[in-house]
């Protein structure tokens, strides 16, 4: 077996990379795993041929001569570059610190900058890759028209900016969902978890109701026989039917677990030409990784949601026993 190095961006409490890394380590290989919150872990000289990172035993490593890469998750935070940033800056006297910490937060702005230069060069040079730096959020009305031009089914949506418009938009069904724009809410705070669901509405609580909003995002409510999420790694597909329908708490989002009454799960293969679809989107997307989200209709009719670029895979791998972690850990091994 050969010995590799192995780059893992991620964050501090993500399980499925602590698994992967387990399963690296039993295959002997170095896994370094960059973290934002790690501030004894950071980086000490950046070049176009030299990346050093020294890890929190001391250890120093050149990440370019890493063969493989796993964009887990943001990875690199201000701590990996400075022990404290400032939060007051002096000029002749004069109170600048706006500069700092204002709407304009130039220091942020070159943090950022010199986080892509490290993503950038790195993606350029490691031979293997999952996941793309440039690829860590996908915008989900692009993804769903992109997806309707290779062909796939997806429901109608609007974006509204007043109750009122609801009523002008005939494509959207009396019955809709509200969904967030981006990835949504989830945070956790103490004894307190914060999440955005999909929600279910219906027009005529809305009606000649003149109230503005922030663009919100909604779409037609399609009447779901099961759901599916389907993981994909380098053009192969493992997916998993949700029979979410049966539980009323899980009828619109499965992700409002109920312990009392669980989902039945169980192992599920896309039809072809679905497959052959969604593996076009992947490449047009520039992606080898992803978790997407379908629902089947009453007429066996499957429609598309959305992509999760980083690639949620564990709820499937486990029912499923597909054993992703292990094929993560070879492909980032072997490439394959």
């Amino acid at each position: 077996m050969k010995n590799s190095m192995i780059i893992i961006f991620s964050s501090g409490d993500d399980i499925s990379t602590r698994d992967v890394k387990n399963r690296l380590t039993n295959m002997s290989q170095d896994v370094i795993v960059i973290e934002p919150i790690a501030a004894q872990e950071c980086f000490s000289v950046i070049s176009n041929d030299a990346i050093i990172f020294e890890s929190s035993d001391g250890k120093r490593y050149n990440l370019l001569d890493a063969t493989a890469c796993w964009w887990r998750r943001t990875g690199i935070g201000m701590k990996n570059l400075v022990n404290e940033v400032p939060k007051k800056m002096v000029a002749g006297g004069r109170d600048i610190s706006k500069i700092l910490n204002g709407s304009r937060n130039h220091l942020n702005e070159e943090f950022k900058d010199l986080r892509d230069y490290i993503y950038q060069t790195m993606y350029k040079k490691c031979p293997i890759h999952i996941g793309n730096p440039n690829r860590m959020g996908l915008n989900r009305m692009y993804t769903l028209d992109m997806a309707k031009e290779i062909g796939l089914n997806v429901p109608e949506y609007a974006v509204i900016t007043n109750y009122n418009q609801l009523d002008m938009l005939d494509k959207i069904t009396d019955k809709f969902v509200s969904k967030a724009i981006s990835n949504g809410i989830y945070d956790i705070g103490g004894h307190d978890a914060f999440y955005t669901y999909t929600e279910a509405r219906d027009k005529a609580d809305f009606a000649n109701k003149d109230i503005k909003l922030f663009p919100s995002l909604v779409m037609s409510l399609v009447e779901k026989s099961f759901e599916v999420r389907s993981f994909y790694l380098n053009g192969e597909f493992y997916s998993m039917a949700i029979f979410s329908q049966r539980n009323k708490q899980t009828s619109i989002d499965f992700r409002k677990y109920c312990s009392e009454l669980p989902n039945k799960n169980e192992p599920f293969k896309l039809p072809i030409d679905i497959e052959e679809k969604l593996d076009k989107l992947y490449k047009k997307l520039d992606l080898n990784t992803g978790s997407a989200d379908f629902i089947v209709d009453k007429d066996g009719k499957f429609i598309f949601l959305e992509i999760n670029p980083v690639g949620q895979f564990q709820m499937t791998s486990l029912p499923c026993n597909y054993n992703l972690e292990q094929k993560i850990a070879n492909y980032l091994v072997y490439g394959s």
